[in-house]
């Protein structure tokens, strides 16, 4: 009887302590992929990555948590390229910004450009640094901060599993109210790295 006692709070432990609080909006369907890829000119699709586990990292010039990412997100980037993965690494800032800012923070991802908020605005992807995850199935397998995107993260997403890893929350920000910033920031942030030519 003891140890059958034991047993069940060892279990309730588990249930309710060890596994990450599972996001609404996994195994949904993700919003429209409305990007424009920085070096191509190309706007795929999410049928474009088909098969694929697509890790969607939104971020910006002004944010440091972003910029301290790049060297993390750039090894994990190096350790799956030839993984059926692909890094997307989405701004809604200007060609002109990103090109003078990845001559001095280059990143091994593909980097793709939301100039009309429409994507943040389709994935909620305000709470930047913020990384979407989305599996083979084409459906959404997450929202997480780069410092919980490791390995064994990806390597679950490859095999089909939902990782077990804190979630970022839905309604961190409201969207209108980042909509707003993230535009007043953008006007100070071209003049920052494109004003004086």
């Amino acid at each position: 009887m003891k140890t059958t006692y034991i047993y069940l709070l060892f279990v309730l432990f588990i249930t309710n302590y060890s596994a990450q609080p599972k996001s609404e909006i996994i195994g949904k369907i993700p919003g429209k992929l409305d990007i424009t890829l920085f070096e191509t000119g190309e706007e795929p699709d999410w049928t474009d990555y088909k098969g694929k586990v697509v890790l969607l990292d939104f971020w910006a010039s002004w944010c440091t948590p972003c910029i301290q990412a790049i060297p993390h997100v750039n090894g994990l980037a190096d350790k799956f390229r030839d993984e059926d993965v692909v890094f997307i690494s989405l701004t809604y800032e200007p060609k002109e910004l990103v090109e003078k800012f990845l001559l001095k923070y280059p990143m091994k991802t593909i980097v793709a450009l939301d100039s009309d908020f429409q994507t943040f605005r389709n994935l909620n992807g305000w709470a930047i640094p913020n990384i979407f995850m989305v599996d083979k199935e084409g459906k959404i397998a997450g929202r997480i901060h780069p410092d919980y995107l490791t390995e064994s993260v990806i390597n679950d997403l490859l095999s089909g599993k939902i990782p077990d890893v804190e979630q970022t929350k839905e309604d961190l920000y409201d969207p209108e109210g980042a909509e707003e910033y993230f535009r007043k920031l953008n006007e100070k942030q071209i003049e920052k790295w494109v004003g004086n030519k």
